[in-house]
């Protein structure tokens, strides 16, 4: 097919006023705010993360809002995703440069009014970062948004050619609270009312327990897919990673052995990883062993958890935590392991380090502005004093802001050691103090009384 073909069944709306992409009535998640923050500004915007988290969604919802304001030429999208000619610099130049002389009919120069260009799995193309700032620097009304499944797609090279011209934002699989939204819009969660928390508590685990296994990518919502189906779809979702990839970008000698290392974490997320240990009985050395597990962050399919020490430059060569950027690839796994690693994954979004600590077992450090904050996972159905005691024994020797257990549905503040259950740690309104973000409440007043006046002001209103 030849490419103004092409690019003109990817933009009907040129052509027919009516149109607007499908995409615009469907749930926006919080990322779609965030782009929208930075669409006015000069900044090269890039969506990166899974396959099948809803990039290209948020991408088309973000085209949908400007065609809905009559900037429907201003609009250019293209995907290449799908696209089966030669997979050159010189396409991408060839691309945008139609949109210019045949759509616009303007050289780049002449063009003065702000133009939005999409870009679609845009890490198809070698060296696409260059041609980007060929325009980039042409014209200041020149807005790029483009889209990538391999965080290749924003380092090295690309960090090199666009340094400060960049923002990324990454999308993560579904958050419990926009499974829940999603799934049953109008159950809400009263977390200010204990007896409310306490009669559903049920519930909410029900619903919890089958998102960690089954409910963290739009479309198998969107499709109201069974269980059955839901997991030949994460299967299809790994293989195109696996098969296509990741064999793509990497070089990789020994599939079988890659293959092993996804199979073990999917079995129980959350071990300990010892490269040397690995290698030694599979027989291979351990930079590759490294290079694999590498290779692996990279296409967004597991995270490495580094020991906390004093020393982070050494974290890489030191103990890791292996987890599945989402729970849903391991569906057999443990409930208790899954809720580890989506503990993990949420913690990641709100702290700029999360560690684990190998010596006091302590689940997960979590650190910001240098202060430490602790999480113990304990998904069970009882809790006592025993399950405190590596946070106990971690506070002898260490400083800490504030400590929580993880819990299946056990809910108190009162104590030294705030309990949460994981289900509900998305919706805590003290959360936005305790879990990094803001200013840190705890060294002001007791979290008691601030939920108590959270409460009394919730009431008024």
């Amino acid at each position: 097919m030849e490419i103004d073909t092409l690019i003109g069944e990817q933009n009907p709306q040129w052509s027919d006023e009516k149109y607007l992409p499908v995409e615009n009535s469907w749930f926006k998640r919080g990322a779609y705010s965030e782009v929208n923050h930075w669409l006015d500004k000069r900044f090269i915007i890039t969506l990166t993360g899974l396959r099948r988290v809803g990039k290209s969604t948020i991408l088309r919802q973000i085209m949908s809002n400007l065609i809905l304001k009559g900037k429907r030429k201003e609009c250019f999208y293209f995907s290449f995703e799908k696209f089966q000619a030669k997979r050159d610099p010189e396409i991408l130049k060839r691309i945008i440069q139609y949109y210019f002389d045949f759509v616009l009919i303007k050289k780049s120069y002449q063009i003065s009014e702000k133009i939005y260009i999409f870009l679609d799995e845009v890490q198809y193309i070698p060296y696409w970062q260059d041609v980007i700032k060929f325009f980039y620097d042409q014209n200041e009304n020149f807005k790029f948004i483009v889209t990538g499944s391999n965080s290749l797609f924003i380092q090295k090279k690309s960090l090199e050619s666009l340094a400060g011209r960049i923002i990324d934002i990454k999308i993560t699989p579904l958050l419990f609270k926009e499974y829940l939204s999603l799934v049953n819009p109008d159950y809400k969660i009263d977390i200010k009312n204990d007896l409310w928390i306490s009669a559903n508590k049920n519930i909410i685990n029900g619903y919890f327990e089958k998102y960690l296994r089954f409910g963290q990518f739009p479309e198998a919502i969107y499709q109201k897919l069974n269980n059955s189906d839901t997991k030949k779809y994460l299967e299809s979702i790994e293989n195109k990673i696996t098969q296509e990839d990741l064999p793509k970008t990497f070089t990789i000698e020994h599939p079988q052995i890659l293959m092993a290392i996804i199979n073990q974490i999917k079995k129980q997320p959350g071990q300990i990883i010892e490269y040397q240990n690995i290698a030694s009985q599979v027989g291979l050395d351990q930079r590759t062993l490294a290079n694999y597990f590498g290779y692996l962050e990279k296409v967004f399919l597991i995270s490495l958890c580094y020991n906390f020490g004093k020393k982070p430059i050494k974290a890489p060569r030191i103990s890791k935590k292996a987890y599945l950027v989402s729970s849903n690839f391991a569906t057999e796994a443990p409930m208790p392991s899954l809720v580890e690693n989506y503990i993990f994954n949420y913690l990641k979004i709100k702290f700029p380090g999360v560690y684990f600590n190998k010596d006091k077992e302590i689940d997960f450090i979590a650190v910001k502005d240098e202060k430490n904050y602790l999480f113990e996972v304990k998904y069970q159905n009882e809790i006592n004093s025993s399950d405190s005691k590596n946070i106990k024994a971690f506070l002898k020797v260490n400083k800490a802001v504030k400590s929580f257990l993880i819990t299946k549905d056990k809910f108190d503040l009162k104590k030294p050691i705030d309990q949460i259950p994981a289900s509900l740690i998305e919706f805590l309104p003290i959360a936005r103090f305790s879990l990094g973000l803001g200013k840190n409440i705890w060294n002001r007043i007791d979290a008691i009384e601030y939920v108590k006046k959270e409460r009394e002001s919730w009431d008024k209103k």
